[in-house]
């Protein structure tokens, strides 16, 4: 019997040990939500928070079904003008927290097929230099939103 119970326990332990091995492995990425888009407008923005895992990264790409091309932007400020620019990668230093939001640096979706409708929620995959891919939930917040809510989820 104390045979089969540590078979057991050690056939169970990688699965149980997986996901914690997994978020110390590299960033995560939580409250993933993009505001609602008018009928007709075929662009939108993604928001989400990176929280760095134990070394240094590089977000440097994402993707998603939901638009035909995905750019990493930001919004920088020049004679009172602001200006968007896509940038090749976003650094995520060890144990910070970098927070992509309206005015500021974001992911941007272009040739979205149908409006994005508050309520909705889609997948997005982000890119990693180090870890790869990693993929979150998408909750659409209705177009006057500044924050994600608490149903944005977390992973």
């Amino acid at each position: 019997m104390r045979s089969w119970i540590l078979t057991l326990l050690t056939s169970l332990l990688p699965m149980l040990v997986a996901p914690f091995a997994a978020a110390a492995v590299g960033p995560t990425v939580e409250q993933a939500w993009a505001r609602a888009t008018p009928p007709g407008v075929d662009v939108g923005a993604v928001y989400l928070t990176i929280v760095g895992g134990p070394a240094a990264d590089r977000l440097t790409s994402a993707t998603t079904a939901r638009a035909s091309m995905v750019h990493l932007h930001t919004i920088e400020e020049s004679g009172g003008v602001a200006k968007m620019r896509a940038v090749e990668g976003i650094e995520v230093p060890a144990g910070k927290r970098v927070v992509l939001a309206p005015k500021g640096t974001h992911i941007m979706l272009m040739g979205l097929g149908r409006p994005l409708v508050a309520g909705e929620k889609f997948s997005l995959t982000v890119r990693f230099e180090k870890v790869g891919d990693r993929t979150v939930e998408v909750v659409v917040q209705p177009a006057s939103a500044d924050g994600p809510t608490a149903s944005a989820s977390a992973h």
